[in-house]
Parts: C-alpha cells; sequence; structure tokens
C-alpha cells in the first residue's frame, strides 16, 4: 500500500502570506513596534514641555540670583518681603488677605480652636465646699 499526500501546489504561497502576516504582527504591536514609537513620542513631548517649563523657571532664578547679588534695593525688597525684617523704628501692619474673608483662621494648638460647650450643654458649676 502506499500512501500519498496530498500537499497543495500553492503551499509556498501560503506560506509567505503566513509569514507577512507575522512580520506585520510584530511590526505593530511587538516590543519595539508602532505602538510603542507611538507612546514614546507622547513621551517625548510630555518631556519637552516639561524642559521648557524648567528653563523658563531657571532663567527667572537665575535673574533673581543676579539681582539679589548685585541691586542692593532688590536684596531689602526681598529680606523685608521673605524674611520679615525690619529697620530700628519701624511698625508693620497686617491686614487679612483679600481672598479669606469670614471667620479667623485658626490653627490646631490654638486655644481659640478648641470646641466650647453650648448654653445648653453646659452645666452649671458647683461650689466645693
Amino acid at each position: 500500500m502506499r500512501f500519498r499526500t496530498i500537499v497543495p501546489q500553492r503551499w509556498p504561497i501560503y506560506l509567505f502570506g503566513s509569514l507577512i502576516v507575522m512580520l506585520s504582527l510584530v511590526t505593530v504591536v511587538g516590543k519595539h513596534g508602532a505602538l510603542h514609537l507611538w507612546q514614546l513620542r507622547g513621551e517625548k513631548d510630555r518631556l519637552d514641555e516639561q524642559n521648557f517649563r524648567m528653563q523658563k523657571e531657571n532663567a527667572i532664578l537665575r535673574d533673581r540670583v543676579y539681582r539679589i547679588r548685585n541691586d542692593n534695593a532688590f536684596l531689602e525688597k526681598v529680606a523685608r518681603e521673605e524674611l520679615n525684617l525690619v529697620r530700628p523704628g519701624e511698625v508693620i501692619y497686617r491686614f487679612p488677605s483679600q481672598g479669606k474673608r469670614g471667620a479667623p483662621r485658626q490653627g490646631i494648638n490654638d486655644p481659640a480652636s478648641e470646641a466650647r460647650p453650648s448654653a445648653a450643654q453646659k452645666e452649671p458649676r458647683q461650689n466645693p465646699r
């Protein structure tokens, strides 16, 4: 008995077609494929924007350092505003900021911030005798 295997005449075309499909999938989805490239371009754009903002901030800080080192009037202004320094005999008036109107700001350790009982919750004091 002879076994005959039937091989289609177009097997090289099928093989070549499947190879092309595999290569296209690897090109699009692979480790260094088109999707990965697209993500890297987006990240590059974000980093370029961040770099531009930081360069502007560095230029502003460089100018500020130069003015602090060389401009005595600017140095005095910075010392007065940021370090709250005053000349002898000067009086500083502080006003509440315009944005925060209403109840005064209270800190955690501020005795005024402690909850006080209402009149209904108060108990009369008893005199120890």
